[in-house]
């Protein structure tokens, strides 16, 4: 209970410093600290697989840009359903995120981040289902363009992990290490 309170406490942390960021800076997003929601919808494969079309998720984000190095972000992420006809799952989650940025341009800048994935999974076996979750940490690394005063267009390929341990279920099911990696392409709107 005092996880579920703490996670909850820094969401609504992140959500408090991004309406009084968004305040201060919406005459100018780009010239200082500003706030911003966006998307993104991508692929995602497991590690050693590889990307399939039928493989897709979604996700809603929302940030604080606390300078032109420092952000933070916190996203919900839906993985939608996995898997073959003997096992299936449903993946989604929240994250929470520290972004560093470096700016190349006025237009163009390079990111990397680092959060922590907050995940609830169905999974079903040969018949059999089970509910898990979890928090694991995730990385990843990205490009953005402005393309005007308010709108970004982002590309990013980020690392997640999800570990799954039942001994109720048959092998190889019953200890599932998922790192899961995606490319996505995302739109942010900034205020």
């Amino acid at each position: 209970m005092r996880a579920i309170y703490s996670h909850s406490l820094a969401l609504f942390a992140a959500v408090v410093g991004t309406t009084t960021l968004a305040s201060t800076a919406f005459a100018n997003p780009s010239a200082g600290p500003h706030a911003y929601v966006g998307a993104n919808y991508g692929g995602y494969k497991d590690r050693g697989g590889d990307f399939d079309e039928d493989d897709d998720f979604k996700e809603a984000l929302i940030g604080a840009q606390v300078n032109q190095f420092l952000g933070f972000e916190a996203s919900y992420i839906d993985f939608g359903s996995f898997g073959g006809d003997v096992g299936k799952a449903n993946v989604d989650g929240y994250g929470l995120a520290v972004v560093g940025r470096l700016p190349l341009t006025e237009q163009l800048g390079i990111y990397a981040k680092a959060g922590q994935l907050f995940w609830d999974a169905d999974v079903r076996v040969a018949g059999l289902k089970q509910s898990y979750d979890g928090d694991e940490p995730f990385v990843g690394v990205g490009a953005d363009i402005k393309v005007s005063e308010h709108f970004v267009v982002a590309l990013e390929y980020d690392r997640y992990k999800v570990d799954l341990d039942d001994s109720s279920f048959p092998a190889p099911a019953s200890n599932w290490e998922g790192d899961m990696d995606t490319v996505k392409l995302g739109a942010r709107f900034m205020f």
